[in-house]
């Protein structure tokens, strides 16, 4: 596993429904890649958050499954207490851990690097 964090910021890799479908198979992609290949983390900000709750924004079940398997692997899956608040999601996370700004930077600060959708 990489030193290495995949932090989304939107719910979307750019616009509209296609945003949606190319996140959903971004991250379905890492079920793919070789073990020694994936990211040690990933980290949900703003609308990102979408991807890792129940909500009534995006139907997100296929990518809430393939995050549940990459936990199980060892990727840790973290999301934004503050947004998940401003949304009144915190209740809502279905995959990961509630991570504060502290905590989000720290990982941010100590890894090899990061991706940023």
């Amino acid at each position: 596993m990489e030193n290495k964090t995949i932090l989304f910021q939107s719910d979307k890799i750019g616009e509209g429904a296609l945003g949606n479908i190319v996140s959903a198979g971004f991250i379905g992609t890492l079920l793919q890649m070789p073990q020694e290949l994936l990211p040690q983390r990933i980290v949900f900000l703003n609308t990102g958050v979408f991807l890792s709750t129940q909500n009534s924004h995006i139907d997100n079940t296929g990518v809430v499954e393939t995050l549940k398997t990459l936990e199980k692997m060892g990727v840790e899956i973290f999301s934004c207490e503050t947004c998940l608040v401003h949304f009144g999601l915190k209740d809502k996370l279905l995959v990961g851990k509630i991570g504060n700004a502290v905590a989000i930077m720290q990982n941010l600060l100590s890894n090899d690097g990061v991706i940023l959708f």
